[in-house]
C-alpha cells in the first residue's frame, strides 16, 4: 500500500529560488554601530528594545483590569439593592455588568458578586471605596472584601460570554 502523503508544516522553497544567492549584507566593522535617521535628518545610535520584564507585563495586565469580585456580601442582598447601593455610593454610569448569584431554594444570595466597570480607573476607585465597606443598612454587619476577578473573567465581553447561557441570565443579554 502506498504511504500516506504528508502535508508539510512549512512551505517549501522552489529549487530555482533556493539556488539564488541572497543579497549581500552591508559590510560593518567593530567600530560601527546601528544608526537611524531622526526627523531632522541626523543619524543617531540606537539599540534594540529589550523584551518587557515579568514585572512590566504584570503591570500592563493589571492596568487593563475592569472586573472585580465583591465578597462577604449580606445574604439577603438582591441584585437591585446592590445596584442601588453602587449608584448611591457614586458609581452611577460606571457599571456595565453585575452578576450576583442567587440561590432560589434558600431565597438568598451566594454572598459574592462580579462587577465590571467601564474603565480601569473606575475599577480602581470602586475597589478602594468598597473594600471594607459595611453600610448595607438593615442587611447585617458584613464587611465587604473586593479583589480583581481572574484574568479570564476580565472585561464586559468575557463576562457576557461566560454567563450568556446561564439559566438565570436576563433575556436582554
Amino acid at each position: 500500500a502506498p504511504a500516506p502523503s504528508r502535508v508539510p508544516l512549512v512551505e517549501t522553497v522552489s529549487s530555482e529560488s533556493a539556488r539564488r544567492k541572497p543579497p549581500p549584507l552591508p559590510s560593518t566593522n567593530a567600530s560601527t554601530s546601528a544608526t537611524s535617521m531622526d526627523t531632522a535628518g541626523s543619524s543617531r545610535a540606537h539599540s534594540p528594545t529589550p523584551p518587557p520584564s515579568p514585572r512590566e507585563i504584570t503591570a500592563l495586565v493589571e492596568s487593563m483590569q475592569t472586573t472585580v469580585m465583591m465578597r462577604n456580601l449580606p445574604f439577603d442582598l438582591t441584585r437591585d439593592h446592590l445596584m442601588q447601593c453602587i449608584h448611591d455610593e457614586g458609581f452611577f454610569g460606571n457599571v456595565d455588568f453585575l452578576y450576583l448569584p442567587f440561590d432560589f431554594k434558600s431565597a438568598s444570595s451566594a454572598g459574592y458578586a462580579f462587577v465590571n466597570l467601564t474603565s480601569h480607573s473606575a475599577a480602581l476607585a470602586f475597589r478602594r471605596h468598597f473594600s471594607r465597606f459595611g453600610r448595607w443598612g438593615a442587611r447585617g454587619g458584613r464587611v465587604c472584601n473586593v479583589s480583581w476577578a481572574r484574568l479570564d473573567q476580565q472585561g464586559l465581553s468575557a463576562n457576557l460570554a461566560r454567563y450568556r447561557n446561564s439559566s438565570v441570565m436576563h433575556n436582554s443579554v
